[in-house]
């Protein structure tokens, strides 16, 4: 007698019966579910118009079925803009690395595959900007496998007033004979949203000039308590300003012209250049100027 045969139709029961279980235990079927967590590793909420900020975005599979696909997003505030990937890390595989575009205002990555259970965590640069007050940012992420995309909890930033300082130098003439007076101008400009206190001027002369006094002081900057170099010194220092924030399209501005004198007994002939540098707010806005405002000694 020849082998039993099991009919068609029995067959195909049998195997949708097998499916439908696999699929009810988790195998290939139902909707990935993720939880996003977004934070600041230093704890601080506040920062400044030009800071540098470090976020942590944190994606886990909570869910049974695992998620493909998945891609994670930042939402910057407006004026903020990423800058640097810190780390990558996390049990998610990622099977094609998507990076995020510098001077993005909602940088994404990807791609991963997570199981159930599995994370990744990432740790990004942004650069602080925009007006004082109140802001706020999440991340989200998504996936082949997911409901639509799952977002963060708004995270509270404060950013506040901060100076933006930056300066050049200039001399007039630039042609000058042993025995003669140059003069010298430093313009110091605060672009940002809050005054500049504290702000100090060194100028480190060439080697053949001597501070010779001829202050003149101008711009919207205030002074207070400032001193002056002695005559004769060749590190001339100037301290006590204040250089208020930009008004509209208009930087805070503070010009100080002094004069120089070349050393009579300089007998070397050639080029001459300056440097300054430019403190402000206890050291924390820094401006270097190198190699600048060249003087000829004929």
């Amino acid at each position: 007698m020849g082998p039993s045969r099991v009919p068609r139709v029995l067959c195909s029961v049998v195997l949708a019966a097998l499916l439908g279980g696999l699929a009810a235990a988790g195998c290939g079927g139902g909707v990935a579910s993720l939880s996003v967590k977004l934070g600041l590793p230093s704890g601080v909420s506040s920062v400044a118009p030009g800071d540098s900020v470090e976020f942590v975005i944190t994606v886990k599979d909570t869910g049974s079925q695992g998620t493909s696909g998945l891609t994670i997003t930042a939402g910057l505030p407006a004026d903020f803009r990423y800058t640097d990937t810190v780390s990558l890390t996390g049990s998610g595989v990622r099977t094609n690395p998507v990076e995020a575009q510098g001077n993005s205002q909602q940088p994404t990555w990807g791609v991963w595959v997570l199981s159930p259970g599995d994370d990744v965590a990432i740790t990004f640069d942004a650069l602080a900007g925009g007006s004082p007050g109140s802001y706020s940012m999440t991340a989200s992420a998504s996936g082949s496998t997911t409901n639509g995309s799952t977002q963060s909890n708004a995270l509270a930033l404060k950013l506040s007033q901060a100076p933006l300082l930056s300066a050049s130098v200039s001399v007039s003439p630039s042609q000058a004979v042993p025995g003669e007076d140059v003069t010298y101008q430093v313009t110091v400009l605060n672009s940002g949203t809050g005054p500049a206190d504290e702000v100090s001027i060194t100028v480190t002369l060439p080697p053949v000039f001597i501070y010779d006094d001829g202050i003149v002081i101008r711009g919207d900057s205030g002074r207070s308590g400032g001193t002056n170099p002695v005559e004769g010194t060749e590190l001339p220092y100037f301290d006590g300003f204040e250089v208020p924030p930009q008004s509209g399209a208009t930087p805070g501005e503070l010009i100080l012209k002094f004069d120089a004198q070349v050393l009579s007994s300089a007998g070397a002939q050639g080029t001459y250049p300056c440097g300054v540098q430019v403190l402000g707010d206890a050291g924390l806005e820094r401006v270097e100027i190198a190699d600048s405002a060249p003087v000829q000694i004929t």
